[in-house]
């Protein structure tokens, strides 16, 4: 109630209004072109990882039955495995209260960007209180957050950390290619399979049962790795386009804000805008 409001005359406060109301438009239908643009990104980004780790790089590959039906065909010389047989699921829990624990940083779902594998931040277990048990994880080993498996959040150890008991920590068996499996798990049909087995419980959320059961798709390991390496160059270009434009939409949003403030405040005249 003891806020100031500057209050011109009704004449300058309706000019105000009407240039705003005209500028705001033009901005906000900008954001929203920008913002289709970076779902399009996704799109794409999702596509690109689909085809690669589902049908290989090569277009003329001789093709198989996969003999799963969600699948369908794919490349001959691949194989389609139970995942039990392509990751083991890490079990027991350590105490992140351990002083030789503490030190590690705590990688927990909200850390990992949804859909990308990446990395938003890292804090050691101390810094975020952690007290509950957690898992160990090793360099090369791959994190999957089993709650709300529609988030797809995925990504592979780069040191020795520690992971929220919401995911689960899985070591590629021999002849996996950790980055591969990460990629995989961000395809599609991965998602899609998750998201189906996760809905019969009220939250949603994958069980070891579940996960173990799914079928992975296992190229050569040479192929493996000329996948992940594609995929790496791939997606480093549409994330970087997307960070260009996601900035552009910030830099958007605040001039509109410094737009509304100057325009009411009188830091600016707009009645020859309006007028003309």
């Amino acid at each position: 109630g003891r806020f100031p409001v500057l209050i011109p005359p009704a004449d300058d406060q309706n000019v105000i209004a009407t240039f705003l109301d005209r500028e705001t438009t033009k901005i906000d239908t900008l954001i929203e072109k920008k913002q289709e643009f970076l779902r399009l990104l996704d799109e794409e980004r999702a596509a690109v990882i689909t085809q690669a780790v589902t049908k290989g790089l090569d277009p003329n590959a001789p093709m198989k039955d996969s003999g799963v039906e969600w699948l369908g065909e794919i490349p001959k010389g691949w194989e389609a495995l139970r995942f039990k047989f392509v990751a083991s699921i890490t079990e027991g829990l350590v105490d992140p209260t351990d002083p030789q624990e503490g030190g590690k940083p705590l990688v927990a779902p909200n850390h990992i960007e949804s859909g990308t594998g990446q990395i938003r931040n890292l804090e050691t277990a101390e810094a975020q209180g952690a007290i509950s048990g957690k898992y160990t994880v090793s360099p090369g080993q791959v994190i999957y957050s089993k709650i709300r498996p529609a988030l797809n959040k995925v990504t592979v150890a780069q040191g020795h950390w520690l992971c929220s008991a919401d995911m689960y920590p899985l070591t590629p068996w021999p002849g996996v290619d950790a980055s591969f499996l990460m990629y995989w798990m961000l395809s599609s049909p991965f998602v899609r399979f998750a998201i189906d087995g996760s809905m019969r419980v009220a939250m949603p959320k994958i069980n070891r049962e579940t996960l173990s059961g799914m079928s992975a798709l296992v190229p050569p390991l040479p192929e493996q790795r000329a996948i992940a390496t594609h995929l790496d160059a791939k997606t480093a270009k549409i994330d970087a386009l997307k960070a260009s434009v996601t900035k552009a939409v910030a830099l958007l949003q605040e001039y509109r804000t410094a737009l509304i403030s100057a325009a009411v405040t009188g830091k600016i005249d707009v009645r020859n805008e309006v007028a003309a």
